[in-house]
């Protein structure tokens, strides 16, 4: 018994630095096959679910330069666990911050590269549901001021 219970904990102890460790991913998974979507799809539209391989439920997408702490104070994580869960700050043009949350919680925080699908600016109305999140790629010329490929607009 005491045997299955070390192996129950270690196993659930896993399952919790995995969860947490997602939460705070820096990596650009994400964000490259955003860019992959956009690049390759003979359709106009994006669903952000497609870029994804984990559970989600709704997704915020940051503008650049948004502050660690706004970010925190939108997704409701405590000044204490801010940095931990919300790792890095946009300081760049380039680059925006996605987080998505299931049943509320954080499970995973992006770094995205507009130069894989610009989202900006970000749509109004967030979080968008997983159902919701489906945007339009535009070309060249398109859309309002000749928006360049890659415009990824709210559908």
């Amino acid at each position: 018994m005491k045997r299955f219970s070390a192996i129950t904990l270690s196993a659930l102890t896993l399952g919790a630095v995995s969860i947490m460790a997602a939460g705070c991913s820096d990596d650009a998974r994400v964000s490259k096959a955003i860019g992959k979507l956009v690049a390759e799809r003979k359709s106009e539209t994006i669903r952000l679910a497609e870029a994804t391989s984990f559970a989600w439920d709704q997704v915020y997408l940051f503008d650049p330069y948004t502050a660690r702490r706004d970010v925190c104070t939108t997704l409701g994580i405590q000044e204490e666990y801010c940095e931990r869960q919300v790792p890095f700050e946009s300081q760049d043009d380039g680059d925006m911050s996605i987080a998505f949350l299931a049943n509320g919680r954080l499970v995973y925080y992006a770094r995205h590269s507009r130069a894989n699908g610009d989202f900006t600016p970000v749509p109004a109305g967030q979080p968008l549901s997983r159902d919701r999140a489906v945007f339009r790629s535009l070309r060249d010329g398109e859309g309002q001021g000749g928006l360049a490929r890659g415009k990824l607009v709210l559908e």
